[in-house]
């Protein structure tokens, strides 16, 4: 019988906790993941699980209830002991999330260049976060990255913006590089690291589909670019005519014995 009550107990403490887990995970795991909300998603799970450790107390009493023993005391003594080291196990995942994450100030400068908010920081501009990004980054000069980013939040072409590859893209065909040159590099740096561990997972499950036994010697320039093409094949099957465009460029390289382009004879 005691037995029996310390199996649904651990199983229920797991079966309480573990939900939890899984939402961070999921949340955390995913190839476009915001990385401005990565701190309120660790945030919400450190919440959730404090909410489950309190709640220990009245789980052991339970369980324990339902099992009864011989003694008093003997029951009490066990519900207690259970819920120590129920929130033990609360403690331990906490410190390590907390480990785990205890560097992530670099993701709040994602913040400073998210159009949606653009409109609120042009009424209070968010000085704290930029104070965050500029001490991670000390290559940034604050003052005129504060100027550039305040002309960034009036101007009403910028807050079409996506998100930051489209302001990038806008800011290099404008030829604002020089203009906007700390917002700039800024905007380069967002857009080069990476937001969890499963954009570096999914390059090295791509290279094993890019450099097989049958095609192992190439170029370190051709690898990349073949697993770049494998990474980002969403976007490229977005793209009208890739394939057609790809074979008349690899044609038009240098004459070969058949014949890639056809013309039309009149």
């Amino acid at each position: 019988m005691l037995e029996d009550s310390k199996f649904v107990f651990w199983l229920t403490v797991f079966h309480n906790i573990m939900p939890h887990v899984d939402v961070l995970y999921n949340q955390l795991q995913k190839t476009r993941t915001d990385a401005a909300l990565i701190r309120k998603q660790v945030n919400v799970f450190q919440q959730s699980l404090e909410k489950e450790r309190k709640r220990m107390d009245t789980v052991a009493k339970d369980i324990s209830a339902s099992y009864e023993t011989s003694r008093k005391r003997k029951r009490e003594n066990i519900h207690i002991n259970r819920t120590v080291a129920a929130r033990e196990i609360c403690d331990v995942i906490t410190n390590q999330v907390k480990q785990r994450f205890c560097f992530i100030s670099h993701y709040s400068a994602v913040s400073l260049l998210k159009a949606p908010k653009f409109q609120e920081y042009e009424k209070k501009f968010p000085t704290q976060i930029l104070d965050q990004a500029t001490d991670v980054y000390s290559m940034l000069q604050k003052d005129r990255l504060k100027t550039e980013l305040g002309v960034i939040y009036r101007r009403s072409d910028f807050r079409n913006m996506t998100g930051a590859i489209s302001l990038l893209q806008f800011i290099i065909e404008n030829n604002l590089q020089i203009t906007f040159s700390e917002a700039y590099k800024l905007l380069l740096i967002i857009v080069t690291i990476p937001m969890t561990t499963d954009e570096a997972e999914s390059c090295f499950s791509t290279l094993k589909r890019v450099k097989t036994f049958l095609r192992s010697t190439m170029s370190e320039n051709r690898l990349s670019a073949l697993a770049m093409l494998s990474i980002e094949k969403r976007m490229i099957n977005g793209m009208s005519k890739f394939n057609e465009n790809v074979i008349d460029l690899f044609a038009l390289k240098k004459d070969r014995r058949v014949d890639l382009i056809y013309e039309s004879c009149t």
